[in-house]
């Protein structure tokens, strides 16, 4: 019994202290930051997309897999901030609504 509490010392303590430290700075991050890196990164998919098709009809490419997924990924990007987006807006209506 004692050498099992020797190898369980060994294995999975060492990744715990890093995992708490994330987590409080991860809390410390605003939330209307948060949202401005979201769409960013959503505008930078579409414009990503937007390239990848400009070259494959101009003809500097010829890689449509690569064109294709970077459509996909704008696609998804975009109607996930768009539900995002539906569920903010339904929250503030939500809180209107109610009596104080």
């Amino acid at each position: 019994m004692s050498g099992i509490n020797k190898v369980n010392f060994l294995l999975p303590n060492k990744l715990e202290p890093d995992k708490k430290t994330e987590s409080k700075e991860s809390k410390n991050v605003d939330f209307s930051e948060l949202l401005k890196n979201a769409i960013k990164d959503v505008n930078n998919a579409q414009l990503q997309a937007d390239e990848a098709v400009k070259k494959v009809l101009s003809g500097e490419t010829k890689d449509i897999h690569e064109t294709m997924i970077a459509l996909q990924k704008a696609d998804v990007s975009l109607k996930l901030m768009l539900e995002v987006r539906n569920k903010l807006i339904e929250a503030y209506q939500e809180i209107m609504r109610t009596q104080v």
